[in-house]
């Protein structure tokens, strides 16, 4: 079984990436107990995308090592399945894409530069917000092509900087900028043609990755340490499992 925790990185195209991946198991963003839950499940191999930051506690790096140690491959890109993979990277975890580069090469450092908010599951996660990772590059692009001066790019990223992710949308920026039509409409039109979608292009990777027929074998030169808090929450997930089954 193979299994993929993803959300609003794939957004529109999420449906579209399920009708066409009918061998793999779609679930939501992944919070703490999620991947050791796909273990127990019995996942051969699993993508991380999307995660839970705040109102949930985040994926455990401890659940990524009981996932190797167990021989299933674990890759991740995009979002939290970049920040994990680059933290995770030595024991055998597979990083994929761009954003998952600029974290291990150091280039990325905040866990923000990739948040965003989203709709509900029943609204296909639709991302409601701009991550840093899409809107830094987004400006560049417009900038490389002469759609904007020096004084607009400075002024964008730094509107776009000082938003809360939450707030973060193209709309938003422009604002915040006090551009005046027509200009701001022209800006505004630009940035959502040419808008640049990191996250979506990584995801896509990891989704690719899990079409794979074969995984390669991690060499482990560790070993999992099972400690006081990985028992009680390996008890609290096994526990949920089995009365799933015996529902």
């Amino acid at each position: 079984m193979k299994v993929l925790f993803v959300g609003p990185s794939l957004g529109g195209g999420l449906a579209a990436a399920r009708n066409m991946s009918p061998c793999i198991d779609f679930r939501p963003p992944a919070a703490r107990g999620d991947i050791l839950k796909a273990v127990e499940d019995g996942a051969t191999a699993i993508g991380l995308v999307d995660g839970y930051f705040g109102e949930l506690p985040s994926v455990w790096h401890k659940e990524i090592l009981y996932a190797l140690e167990h021989d299933v491959a674990i890759a991740g890109g995009a979002s939290m399945g970049a920040l994990r993979a680059a933290e995770c990277a030595p024991f055998g975890m597979v990083g994929l894409g761009s954003i998952f580069e600029d974290y291990q090469s150091g280039r990325l450092l905040d866990d923000e530069a990739v948040a965003l908010v989203h709709a509900p599951q029943a609204l296909g996660w639709l991302p409601l917000s701009v991550p840093w990772v899409d809107f830094e590059p987004t400006i560049d692009a417009l900038y490389a092509c002469g759609e904007i001066s020096t004084g607009e790019r400075k002024k964008l990223l730094l509107s776009g900087r000082f938003l809360h992710f939450s707030e973060r949308t193209y709309a938003r920026v422009i604002d915040e900028c006090h551009f005046r039509k027509p200009r701001r409409d022209h800006l505004l039109a630009a940035l959502r043609k040419k808008r640049v979608e990191r996250k979506r292009d990584d995801a896509r990777l990891v989704l690719e990755w899990l079409h794979r027929d074969e995984f390669a074998p991690v060499n482990r030169d560790w070993r999992f340490a099972a400690t006081s808090h990985w028992e009680l929450l390996h008890a609290e997930v096994t526990r949920n499992v089995t009365a799933v089954t015996l529902e």
